[in-house]
């Protein structure tokens, strides 16, 4: 693997609040001297390092957690840290409410959590993943346009439970809805900003199904179509 050196000068931090979509906030940061004291949130934390290594204490021990790592963390997990090099680290973050996730799973999943999510860990070794996580949260952080954001969301968290938690992602029944519907009026909107949930009240089925069914038939997500 090609050694990725960050050469930073300082440090930088680009934070998103998305209100209208669950209430999600997005950060993209560079650090190089910063170090957080111990703290928690209230928020599910999903995380990807893509760059150095952040030396960060959780659930008990300190973990160097190196780039293509994977970041899972519950409300109230209580974390510090800082710099696990002299090149510092860079991470991209998203932060789910505790109360907004249950609603967002239901929605996309048909499924609704009982008990707070527990992925195994707070850090997995997975640059696989990390990659796929990093490219969709760009979307998700940077994209202007609602359809892209809430595909990019769903694809992402989707992604996390199926690969880190898969006891709670079990497939269901593909529908397939009024998809010809979803294209004509896709089509009938190109300078409008539609989200997911309009096309979910044409076709007729949830968030996933509705991206499924629509890459499917068309071979293109939604968003990608809308483009």
């Amino acid at each position: 693997m090609q050694k990725i050196e960050l050469q930073l000068s300082r440090e930088q931090v680009a934070l998103r609040s998305q209100p209208d979509l669950y209430g999600i906030e997005t950060s993209s940061a560079s650090y190089l001297k910063q170090r957080f004291k111990p703290h928690a949130h209230n928020e599910y934390i999903f995380g990807v390092i893509d760059g150095g290594i952040h030396a960060v204490w959780c659930r008990g021990e300190m973990n160097q957690v190196p780039l293509g790592s994977v970041v899972t963390m519950r409300p109230g997990d209580v974390h510090h840290g800082g710099a696990g090099s002299e090149v510092g680290w860079r991470q991209r973050m998203l932060y789910i409410p505790e109360p907004e996730i249950g609603a967002f799973l239901e929605d996309m999943t048909g499924h609704t959590p009982t008990e707070t999510l527990d992925f195994g860990a707070a850090f997995h070794a997975r640059p696989d993943l990390a990659r796929r996580f990093s490219i969709l949260h760009e979307t998700l952080h940077l994209s202007v346009q609602r359809l892209s954001r809430e595909v990019a969301l769903d694809t992402l968290i989707g992604m996390l439970l199926r690969e880190l938690m898969p006891q709670f992602s079990a497939p269901e029944r593909q529908g397939k809805g009024r998809i010809a519907d979803a294209m004509d009026y896709l089509d009938s909107c190109v300078e409008q900003d539609v989200s997911l949930e309009d096309l979910c009240r044409i076709t007729g089925l949830r968030r996933r199904q509705t991206i499924d069914a629509f890459r499917h038939a068309t071979g293109l997500p939604p968003h990608a179509w809308h483009l």
